[in-house]
């Protein structure tokens, strides 16, 4: 194998150990290009073989004038699943199908199972979606506030989903995923403004996760995914 291989492999498998360690977590963002090369004494073109894989494999991404960030599921592809190959036109509908089957659960997981520090997190989300509500204007709404509570919302959703520690669990987090970022397309979600007032039912959930009531915390989890079907 030519050293040019083994030498990107090396680095992949570097990256992939400081993130199961914890030294890199989801969202930060890896050192520069100049600073790695000059780390694992590699050309740059080695260097950028190592980081495409690690790209493609879903570890890490690439934000154009950012830099290279830790994925927020490191090593989860966005579609797993092959569910764009359904061909499917309405996909959501199934996809809020499955979720109203594991994401109350894992509510109530979360409810028995989150730290304090963890259940303040959300809390905190929960207010900047409460707060990104209030700017909603139906159709004449900034796409910049529905691009801000998409994002905001996606946090919120992954963070309950590692509050539940179960690893097997937050595996699911593309079906999740992919389900919220059908439902901030802007068309949508603006037609939706104009028919039913919004009505975030995030602060409630956290109450219940606060008071460790799991119970109530899957039954809020359950009407607040019923409620954005309809």
């Amino acid at each position: 194998m030519p050293r040019e291989v083994l030498l990107s492999e090396e680095i992949i498998k570097d990256i992939e150990e400081a993130i199961i360690k914890g030294e890199l977590k989801p969202g930060d963002k890896i050192p520069s290009e100049q600073l790695l090369m000059e780390h694992y004494n590699v050309s740059r073109t080695t260097l950028r073989e190592a980081i495409k894989s690690l790209v493609s494999n879903g570890t890490l991404e690439i934000k154009r004038g950012k830099g290279t960030f830790v994925c927020d599921l490191p090593g989860m592809v966005k579609d797993p699943l092959g569910l764009s190959y359904l061909g499917v036109k309405n996909l959501n509908k199934y996809l809020y199908e499955t979720r109203l089957i594991f994401e109350p659960e894992i509510t109530r997981l979360s409810a028995l199972r989150a730290t304090d520090e963890e259940i303040s997190v959300l809390k905190q989300l929960s207010d900047d979606i409460d707060e990104l509500d209030q700017q909603l204007a139906g159709m004449k709404t900034d796409p910049d506030i529905i691009n801000k509570l998409h994002k905001k919302d996606r946090r919120f959703h992954i963070m309950l989903c590692n509050t539940c520690h179960n690893p097997v669990l937050e595996r699911l987090m593309p079906i999740i995923i992919q389900s919220i970022d059908m439902s901030y397309d802007h068309s949508v979600f603006k037609s939706r403004l104009t028919r039913v007032p919004r009505k975030s039912t995030h602060n409630k959930i956290c109450e219940a996760i606060a008071a460790h009531d799991a119970e109530r915390a899957k039954e809020l989890m359950y009407q607040h995914l019923y409620n954005s079907t309809q």
